[in-house]
């Protein structure tokens, strides 16, 4: 009952919203609208899973140009599932399949901040942002 890590094309809107809705961003996304979930979902050309016996356990939800950047919307693990590696193994995985030419950014959840670092990815204080006003 290993865990595998795999990008992942075709993520289904009930796997995203499985997972979110187990972890302290529930409430920060759109999790009723599943129209809005789809959009996302299809705007994503990089998504990374952790699966157990085909049940997903987590999943990191990126934009990439392939050549020079990442940019991963969420880094997101079960609240049943934390504690086992499973966020650091999505990472692992991103970083192997990105390669050393392309960089991962991401906003943290603050209670995440010492898992990244922890992991390695640096902090930066040059992060800038404008919310949306529409949150449905």
């Amino acid at each position: 009952m290993s865990v595998v890590y795999a990008e992942e094309t075709g993520l289904s809107v009930d796997d995203y919203v499985s997972v979110l809705a187990e972890t302290t961003m529930r409430s920060k996304r759109p999790l009723a609208n599943r129209a809005r979930i789809g959009e996302m979902l299809a705007g994503a050309n990089f998504v990374v899973t952790a699966r157990r016996d085909g049940e997903i356990l987590g999943l990191a939800r990126c934009i990439t140009d392939h050549a020079w950047i990442c940019y991963c919307a969420e880094l997101a693990v079960k609240e049943s599932a934390q504690g086992l590696g499973v966020g650091a193994g999505i990472i692992r995985t991103i970083n192997e399949l990105l390669g050393p030419r392309i960089g991962l950014v991401l906003i943290s959840e603050p209670e995440a901040i010492g898992f990244y670092e922890k992991a390695g990815l640096a902090r930066l204080d040059s992060a800038f942002f404008r919310t949306r006003t529409d949150r449905s």
